[in-house]
């Protein structure tokens, strides 16, 4: 049996020894096989090792001793460049613990995000929670635009946790607007248009420069429409203009019958959605949090636990349980000379956990005690 490397002149027979067909070193021994390479050496003439007149070369899975002079005679594997996206999808942190890692650095920065789900799923205190963070951690001023709460409502929401949503206000990191609609601000006309709306919202974006908005909800806002072809295209168009004015939006909206919000239309405009869910099974209530939809982005696809307490909303993925704790170099003896030389002459691993195993009568409990 014969294989032959093309590009390299190596011939090689197998249980016999290696010669090269090489123009410059006809008949010379190239290489003698060494041992079967370690899959990081696999990749094409990989110089493993070297010395003056000799080196190892894995090739085709094999490790060769290889004069150098052949070597130098052999053409070089190109290098490959990893490319870089430079397109890659820009990410607005919430400063949730948990959150960022489920959605791989926060949410879309610029587009608009809806946050749907029924009633005491806490979207609202998501959004409150997602601005105060914005304003405290990242210095990116906020807007809550209320469609159902006052403002002294929404600081009795928060009173009982640690937010200090009312100072933020006072000193304009945060501003908090309600709008409030009367049966004839949202009577179907043939007319209708959300320009009042943005009126007010753009002047309170450029009163404190926000780069974060919420709208709570979006339900309230297009309660009295009910054409369907002026309904999207009013949805639409708020969409779009939340991504003119260059600010991350969060959209509450509340759960319909066999879709994610009662109109059926914002799920398939949005950037992203994100679905928070308060279950009871077997009298124990559950709260969790998925991320249905993320445009241009990877996310974690499965349903996550999460918590509202004193600091907020928490999500617990599995993912942020990672082992990200440094390692130390600090050595404790063993309290056996000997055995401290197997271990480098310096024991165990400072804060490490030992595992002795062993039959009856090998020395397990001797071994502890001299520890």
């Amino acid at each position: 049996m014969v294989e032959s490397a093309s590009g390299i002149g190596l011939t090689r027979r197998l249980g016999e020894e290696e010669y090269c067909k090489d123009r410059a070193q006809d008949g010379a021994i190239l290489a003698v096989p060494v041992r079967m390479a370690d899959r990081r050496e696999c990749s094409d003439r990989k110089i493993v090792s070297q010395c003056r007149d000799q080196a190892r070369l894995a090739y085709n899975g094999v490790v060769f001793e290889v004069k150098k002079e052949i070597l130098d005679c052999m053409p070089k594997t190109p290098k490959t460049k990893s490319a870089f996206n430079h397109n890659q999808l820009h990410k607005c942190p919430t400063g949730i613990k948990g959150f960022d890692a489920i959605t791989e650095g926060g949410l879309p920065k610029n587009r608009t995000t809806l946050f749907c789900g029924n009633t005491g799923t806490g979207k609202t205190l998501l959004g409150i929670d997602f601005l105060i963070n914005g304003a405290i951690h990242y210095n990116e001023p906020g807007i809550f635009m209320s469609f159902e709460e006052t403002e002294d409502e929404l600081y009795k929401d928060v009173a009982s946790l640690n937010l200090d949503l009312q100072g933020l206000v006072s000193r304009k990191k945060i501003l908090l607007e309600y709008v409030l609609l009367e049966r004839r601000d949202i009577q179907e006309k043939g007319d209708f248009n959300l320009e009042g709306l943005f009126i007010r919202l753009e002047h309170a974006i450029d009163s404190i420069g926000a780069k974060r908005v919420v709208l709570d909800s979006i339900e309230s806002l297009f309660a009295g429409v009910t054409d369907a072809g002026i309904l999207r295209l009013e949805i639409k168009r708020l969409f779009r203009w939340l991504k003119e004015k260059q600010v991350t939006a969060i959209i509450t909206g509340e759960m319909g019958q066999g879709s994610y919000t009662r109109h059926g239309l914002e799920e398939y405009i949005s950037d992203c959605i994100i679905l928070l869910d308060n279950r009871v099974r077997e009298q124990i209530s559950t709260r969790r949090i998925r991320v249905i939809k993320y445009r241009g982005s990877n996310h974690g696809t499965n349903e996550y636990p999460f918590v509202i307490d004193k600091g907020g909303l928490s999500v617990i993925p599995i993912t942020s349980a990672g082992l990200d704790q440094p390692g130390t170099a600090k050595r404790v003896s063993t309290g056996i000379p000997s055995l401290d030389k197997m271990f480098r002459g310096a024991g165990y691993t400072r804060g490490s956990t030992v595992l002795v195993s062993g039959t009856a009568g090998t020395g397990k409990t001797s071994l502890a005690a001299a520890f």
